[in-house]
């Protein structure tokens, strides 16, 4: 994979210093260059448009008016090539506004995360309800399968209603998928409908391969593979040549880690191995023929809990150095 050097960018950052976006009271904490000079943004669309190890990074949408740098999508870090909008039903304008405008103006494109899990969720949610009031008969596993069809049809009908450029399909079940079968035919259908939107699977992939009649599997763009409680790369390794079964294409992986959350502990709230870790993964050459796949980058789950380290975004800034050190170097972010 091709590591460029962004000269425009590290002009960029000799304009601004460290100072001026790590100061909690500032509220615009990106250096003005990256977000408004033509030349900077242009060397940026490039650069995401070329070669390289890509970043993801999960975010939380919200219905109300974003009150919160980390709820902007015109505020992640520049170099980030995918936001995965979680929660993305009813969308504030505002959010909407940016996702078209990260997309223009910094070549950032934003995908739309469906929750197998947190459909079930839902639906058993209103069983228990039901259940609780003296009701439920009609929640059986039939009437699950017409409410998670329904549903998954619906959110992503939002993928074209807020101009969003594709979904991530996320499948966090057991070994036994075909409970799901419902949501992966759902997405599977509209993939087949909707040619121009990127495609993404996450999770189990190898559990997915085994629903009679998909498709996803191999059409998918990317593979996100999660590293759970895998610390170490050896583990690493493990987990992902678990997924790699015959019916799971391995030329298209993206492995996915967390961040500590500062609510649960800071850094003693670590799951499985740090981004930093994760990207070393990714590019470590013997990795690549021990698993017999090919990485294509990193994703973030919970990024927003990045975003109160100082400098802000440290942890996901440091992973986007071992994936593009020549371009982290350059880039006014770092």
């Amino acid at each position: 994979m091709k590591q460029l050097f962004l000269p425009i960018l590290a002009a960029a950052a000799l304009t601004v210093s460290c100072s001026e976006w790590t100061d909690p009271e500032n509220k615009d904490f990106l250096p003005q260059m990256s977000q408004s000079d033509p030349a900077t943004l242009a060397a940026l669309r490039d650069f995401k448009a070329s070669e390289h190890p890509l970043m993801m990074m999960h975010i939380e949408g919200t219905p109300g008016a974003p009150n919160r740098q980390n709820q902007h999508p015109m505020s992640m870090p520049d170099s980030v090539d995918f936001l995965l909008m979680n929660h993305a039903d009813g969308l504030h304008a505002t959010i909407v506004g940016e996702v078209a405008r990260v997309r223009a103006e910094k070549g950032t494109r934003t995908l739309n995360v469906i929750s197998y899990d947190a459909i079930r969720e839902a639906w058993e949610t209103l069983r228990d309800e039901a259940l609780d009031a003296g009701a439920g008969e009609e929640y059986t596993e039939e009437h699950f399968a017409s409410y998670c069809k329904a549903e998954t049809e619906r959110q992503l009908a939002l993928c074209e209603a807020y101009g969003l450029d594709g979904v991530v399909a996320s499948y966090l079940g057991g070994y036994d998928a075909s409970p799901a079968t419902p949501f992966i035919l759902a997405v599977d259908a509209w993939a087949g409908q909707h040619p121009d939107k990127l495609i993404c699977l996450r999770g189990y992939p190898a559990y997915v391969a085994r629903i009679e009649g998909q498709t996803l599997v191999s059409r998918c763009n990317y593979l996100i593979i999660l590293t759970e409680d895998a610390k170490a790369t050896v583990s690493i390794s493990r987990k992902v040549r678990d997924q790699l079964t015959g019916e799971v294409p391995g030329d298209r992986i993206i492995l996915e880690a967390s961040v500590p959350a500062l609510a649960d502990g800071g850094e003693d709230a670590q799951v499985g191995a740090t981004v930093q870790t994760a990207a070393e993964w990714v590019m470590d050459p013997s990795t690549s023929s021990t698993v017999k796949c090919t990485k294509l980058g990193l994703c973030v789950s919970n990024a927003q809990e990045d975003y109160f380290n100082k400098p802000t975004y440290k942890r996901i800034r440091e992973a986007m150095a071992i994936l593009n050190p020549a371009a982290g170097n350059a880039n006014p972010e770092n």
